[in-house]
């Protein structure tokens, strides 16, 4: 059954051991997911994780690449094309590294907020957390 807004089930709180500080950490960053959704009427920008994901993409495609070329010219054949592909997989998961931290920095959101005149650029939102050890 579908809830409408203003049901009860709605606005209800999260339950989260308090002694999980991974969970509160994640309902929190929820929460402030939520009322930027619903209240400020944001719309979310996936290009973050779209930059992750397409270096993802290449660091597997070295892989996949270099697992078919063994396979259809086995070891003594492939040697150099595995020496490069694996070389450049590690390539890449350094740069994917470094681009988490550097470039996301811990972000879990990023909204956008339209300009209701419609006239500026939207406003961008971005929404950062941390725990201590």
């Amino acid at each position: 059954m579908a809830t409408q807004t203003g049901d009860k089930d709605e606005h209800k709180p999260a339950k989260v051991d308090k002694w999980d500080a991974n969970a509160v950490k994640n309902a929190l960053d929820d929460a402030v997911k939520k009322v930027m959704k619903d209240d400020f009427k944001c719309v979310e920008d996936h290009s973050l994780m779209n930059g992750r994901l397409f270096l993802s993409l290449i660091g597997v495609m070295f892989a996949g690449y270099a697992v078919l070329w063994d396979w259809f010219y086995p070891y003594p054949a492939s040697r150099t094309v595995l020496i490069v592909c694996a070389v450049s997989y590690f390539i890449v998961s350094g740069i994917l590294t470094l681009y988490i931290m550097f470039k996301e920095k811990g972000i879990f959101f990023v909204g956008l907020e339209k300009d209701k005149a419609g006239i500026d650029p939207p406003n961008v939102w971005r929404f950062t957390s941390q725990q201590k050890k």
